[in-house]
């Protein structure tokens, strides 16, 4: 049994319907899904008159589950492994009790947390691990020397693991929040400063003594904040953003000789580039990192499996007001250690 979108619209378009087993190429791996979580993506292509891979399409860009089969090539994994994965946005996803996923692009779970909390992870770790790769940063080798980055926003799914992830990487933090238990959230996580982003960004960051950035994580609307980013980046710093451009005219920016990019974490299965395997090398890392305690996995909300269920996490995802990520999971809710040290 799969949930499917048949058609674009709101989330009452959700159904449960019977779908084959998936077929394995290759390098596939077949998961049996134990839970999964929702994110934006999810709601975007809901919503879409044609979701990429036709209809009816399967969401779901984050799980956890068992290994099942595998494909003919496919030598990292073996029947029986707990794993974790993102997926590819041009496959079926992770709403259904079956999903075949390349081998490539999964990881052995993190073994000192439940499923429930694992499948909150994959998509939003990956997400800023590679956004942060691209202002040339590694959690795993921190900088010397005092650089600061702006993180917005701090509390949700991309921001709760975007200032932990930064402050491995040696940096100082600024979040942004813009309701309070937001900003004690971002607090918690270890952001040395909290903004809110819905009032103008430099006399905030001015008032702590802080007159520029030398990174900006956009994960609200770079099209809205342009002209703020331009007033408050440093000459020759970086900014990623996984928001559209929309109308921004980037010429602004030269003059300070800022880099700009964009994380899309589907691009490396999109395009099945060479290094497709980096992405299993972050999960195990995230995970290493979730098993030494040193990495927070915050859930907001845990629902049972069902269709109501996954009607109810798209339109709590829909609502700008989660707190870290939305689960929908087959194990016992009670037992589940929603915020994994969060």
């Amino acid at each position: 049994m799969a949930f499917v979108v048949p058609k674009g619209g709101q989330p009452d378009v959700l159904e449960e319907i019977q779908m084959p087993v998936p077929q394995l190429r290759p390098r596939d791996v077949l998961i049996r899904i134990t839970s999964c979580a929702v994110n934006p993506i999810d709601t975007k292509l809901r919503a879409a008159a044609m979701p990429p891979g036709g209809s009816p399409k399967i969401l779901g860009y984050d799980g956890a589950g068992v290994v099942e089969a595998l494909g003919s090539e496919a030598t990292m994994f073996k029947t029986g492994d707990k794993v974790f994965c993102a997926g590819s946005h041009i496959r079926n996803g992770t709403n259904a009790e079956l999903v075949a996923i390349d081998e490539r692009i999964v990881g052995h779970a993190p073994k000192s947390v439940e499923a429930t909390v694992a499948s909150s992870v994959p998509l939003v770790a990956l997400t800023v691990w590679e956004g942060l790769e691209q202002l040339g940063l590694n959690p795993q080798s921190p900088i010397s020397g005092k650089k600061r980055l702006l993180m917005l926003p701090g509390a949700g799914g991309v921001g709760s693991y975007g200032i932990q992830l930064a402050k491995m990487c040696g940096v100082e933090v600024v979040a942004t929040a813009s309701r309070p238990e937001s900003e004690a959230a971002c607090k918690g996580l270890g952001a040395d400063y909290v903004i809110n982003h819905k009032e103008p960004l430099k006399p905030q960051l001015e008032a702590l003594g802080i007159h520029s950035v030398d990174y900006i994580y956009d994960a609200v609307s770079f099209e809205a904040y342009a002209e703020q980013f331009c007033d408050i980046i440093k000459p020759f710093g970086k900014i990623v953003s996984i928001t559209s451009m929309g109308s921004t005219n980037l010429d602004k920016f030269k003059p300070k000789s800022v880099s700009i990019c964009w994380e899309f974490m589907f691009a490396r299965s999109m395009h099945e580039t060479e290094d497709m395997a980096h992405q299993q090398e972050i999960l195990h890392a995230v995970a290493s990192l979730i098993d030494a305690g040193k990495l927070k996995t915050p859930v907001w909300k845990v629902l049972p499996w069902s269709l109501e269920s996954l009607k109810e996490a798209h339109t709590l995802q829909q609502s700008g007001k989660a707190i870290g990520k939305i689960v929908m999971t087959r194990l016992p809710i009670a037992s589940s250690p929603l915020l994994g040290g969060a």
